[in-house]
């Protein structure tokens, strides 16, 4: 009988395996960094005492977001991956959300579709195995500000409080974070997470009227990644990001819709997306 339960630490070496399955490239440090920010978001699909399934979401105020959902190729069809989305769901609300949003592979927008998840819009995955020196530029962007302030533009944008997310990348040992400022305003951040095998940029927001602040951050982080293997997730129409980060060596990997279960709170100014399971 499938039914779902908390994750435990000693479930995490059995969700990065699942999970990367799916070529996720994951690391037991994302769980570790998902339940360290939302300790019951995290769950895992069993049959009978057999593990097989896993999703994660997080709650940030009066938005949720849902990710992660992966089952094991012989019991998908069984209703185990709706019964993980319905729990998370539950959870959700029970938290105080009032809508949810989720990045998903096109293929799977029916899926979400019959729960009533809606097409909010689209974006491209882009990667670079190996970034390469190139002349990035000098620029003169804020080492210390006032954390409230950053929170605070953020939430203008993303439509929720997301402060806990964004102190733990900022405490994460080797993370990278360049504010740009205009007085006592701020008018766009960027944060990068440093792994083992990978790094992902995001987010990355700024306000729509400053074009050159966002080129500006983007630039000022990839010239601290020469060498490394970096990931970010670029929102639709972004067209002149797109061909600058092909210019230096990014590709196109894949891509994904962003779906809400209520009404989306996300403003124009969010240019990268922070994960796939966090938004």
């Amino acid at each position: 009988m499938l039914q779902v339960r908390v994750m435990s630490v000693k479930d995490y070496v059995f969700a990065v395996d699942l999970a990367n399955t799916m070529g996720w490239a994951m690391e037991l440090a994302d769980f570790r960094f998902n339940q360290f920010l939302e300790p019951e978001g995290c769950f895992v699909l069993f049959n009978g005492s057999v593990p097989v399934g896993v999703a994660t979401c997080i709650s940030f105020g009066n938005v949720g977001w849902f990710g992660n959902l992966v089952v094991k190729p012989e019991y998908r069809g069984c209703g185990g991956g709706r019964l993980l989305l319905d729990y998370a769901v539950r959870y959700l609300w029970s938290r105080g959300v009032k809508s949810v949003g989720l990045y998903t592979y096109p293929c799977f927008r029916d899926f979400y579709g019959k729960v009533g998840f809606k097409v909010d819009m689209d974006l491209v995955v882009m990667q670079c195995s190996q970034l390469q020196s190139c002349d990035f530029g000098s620029f003169g962007f804020e080492s210390c500000f006032d954390f409230s302030l950053l929170a605070s533009f953020d939430r203008r944008f993303f439509g929720a409080d997301r402060s806990r997310l964004l102190r733990g990348i900022l405490q994460g040992e080797g993370n990278l974070c360049y504010v740009s400022m205009d007085g006592d305003n701020v008018v766009g951040y960027v944060l990068a997470k440093i792994y083992d095998g990978v790094v992902e940029v995001g987010p990355l927001v700024c306000s729509v009227d400053r074009s050159e602040v966002v080129f500006g951050l983007l630039k000022a982080v990839l010239g601290r990644l020469v060498g490394r293997s970096v990931l970010l997730y670029l929102h639709q129409n972004q067209f002149c990001l797109e061909e600058f980060l092909l210019g230096v060596g990014f590709r196109k990997s894949f891509f994904l819709s962003r779906m809400f279960l209520g009404e989306s709170k996300v403003q124009a100014g969010v240019c990268l997306a922070e994960s796939l399971e966090r938004g």
